[in-house]
This record gives structure tokens, C-alpha cells and sequence, in this order.
């Protein structure tokens, strides 16, 4: 069995994007830890066209083998489905079909969507059952929850339902911080969350900060909160930033 953990280990780390796109005018940094041998988290990259770029974020019901196996069929159904002629809501609208389709009773994926303009420096999102995202406006230095629109129900739950995306304008040295739950509810020895209060701290005080350094902090800052409790869940971090002028 650890033998068998351990090749889907490795096959699962192999799916995960080895380096973050390079785009100019803006910095991507992300990492994903499982809390097992294999986890349900996954974030994933994709190209759309010229100027567009697709981020995936998402938490699988279910660790270990079975979490990674809808893992892997998630990734394969959005990367199947994305295309620049069609909105974030219509892409999500066809997966959730297709995952529905394809996944037991029970099973879900919850995942946020989100593509990314660099020439208009706007961000389209789309959230299905997943963690708001935190935007640092760089102009106010005031870190704000992304509030999305349409139904929110995790992929594979309803074979219908009305996704929509949400657009975000990006203005120069603005940072977008996507996350999975394992952030915000990582316990320490008095069974206290880390919540989002201190989450949202932790980046609006990122104002000198590139989105790798952002990224070790977020992830430094919940480790010492934890204080050596063992982690319970997933943890998956997606910083981008806009590069100041």
C-alpha cells in the first residue's frame, strides 16, 4: 500500500505545474502541500490565446487515492473545455456537466476559475464552492474578499446551474492572493482557526513584497500559528501580482 501511495504521489506531483507562467508586467508564484501522501488540492495554469491566461484553484472531496483520481479528471475537463471564444461562467457551466457526468454521488470539486487579461489587466473569476480571493489594491493598500457572482454550488453537485464570472480590474503593484481552505482553517493546539482576519493582515501588510516572498510569508505565518499541530488539510497558494510602474 505505501508503495502504491507513493507512485500516485509522484504521478499526481507530475501533474502539477513544475513553474509558474512568466509574463510580463506581472509575477506569478504558487505551491501546493498535501496533508497525506496524496492530497485533493490542485492549482493548474492554462493558455488561452495570446493575451489570456487561465488559473485553476481547487479542493477535491475525498484524500488520498480517490481525491486524486477526480484531481486528475478535473484538470483534464478544464484544460478539454477552456477556450478563448467562451466566458469563465460558460467554461464552468461545461465542466460542471462533464465532471457531473463522470464522478460518483457524493464526489465534488470545489474550484475557482479565474482568467487573466494582461493586456487589459483584468481578471475575470468564477467561484464554485471555493475561498473568496484577496485582492491588495495598491492605490488604497486596503485588502479586500473578492465577492463573486451566480450560483456557487461546487462543480458535480447539480447537472445545471448558472455560473457567472465576476470582473476584477488590476491597476499597477495590486497583488491577487487565491487560496484553498487548508489556509484559513489550520488549527493550532488550542483548536483556534487561522481564519480570515489574519489571512487578510498577513497581505495587506505585502505592500513592499514580490509574490514569491508574499507566498513564503502566507505560508510561514500559518506554519507558526499551527505551532507543530499536524496539518488536517491541503494547503494551496496562488499570489499574482502586478508589477508597479
Amino acid at each position: 500500500m505505501e508503495e502504491d501511495l507513493s507512485v500516485a504521489r509522484d504521478l499526481q506531483a507530475s501533474m502539477l505545474p513544475a513553474d509558474c507562467p512568466e509574463i510580463e508586467g506581472y509575477k506569478i508564484a504558487a505551491r501546493s502541500t498535501p496533508a497525506r501522501e496524496v492530497g485533493g488540492d490542485f492549482f493548474d495554469f492554462i493558455n488561452i490565446g495570446e493575451n489570456k491566461l487561465g488559473l485553476v484553484v481547487a479542493d477535491v472531496t475525498g484524500k488520498s487515492v480517490s481525491g486524486a483520481l477526480v484531481m486528475s479528471l478535473s484538470r483534464s475537463v478544464f484544460r478539454m473545455v477552456s477556450g478563448n471564444e467562451l466566458s469563465v461562467g460558460e467554461i464552468m457551466i461545461r465542466a460542471n456537466r462533464q465532471i457531473k457526468k463522470d464522478i460518483k454521488s457524493g464526489m465534488f470539486v470545489a474550484l475557482l476559475y479565474a482568467v487573466l487579461d494582461t493586456r487589459d489587466r483584468t481578471l475575470e473569476i468564477c467561484s464554485a464552492g471555493q475561498t473568496q480571493p484577496i485582492h491588495l489594491l495598491a492605490e488604497t493598500g486596503e485588502a479586500v474578499l473578492v465577492e463573486t457572482i451566480g450560483d456557487t454550488f461546487p462543480l458535480g453537485i447539480l447537472a445545471s446551474a448558472d455560473y457567472e464570472g465576476t470582473r476584477v480590474q488590476l491597476s499597477p503593484g495590486d497583488k491577487i492572493v487565491f487560496y484553498t481552505d487548508g489556509i484559513v482553517e489550520a488549527m493550532n493546539k488550542k483548536e483556534e482557526m487561522y481564519g480570515f482576519e489574519r489571512l487578510l493582515d498577513v497581505v495587506k501588510a505585502s505592500h513592499t513584497m514580490d509574490a514569491d516572498s508574499l507566498l513564503t510569508e502566507i505560508i510561514s505565518k500559518v506554519d507558526t500559528f499551527a505551532g507543530g499541530v499536524e496539518q488536517h488539510d491541503d494547503i494551496t497558494v496562488i499570489v499574482l501580482s502586478v508589477t508597479p510602474t
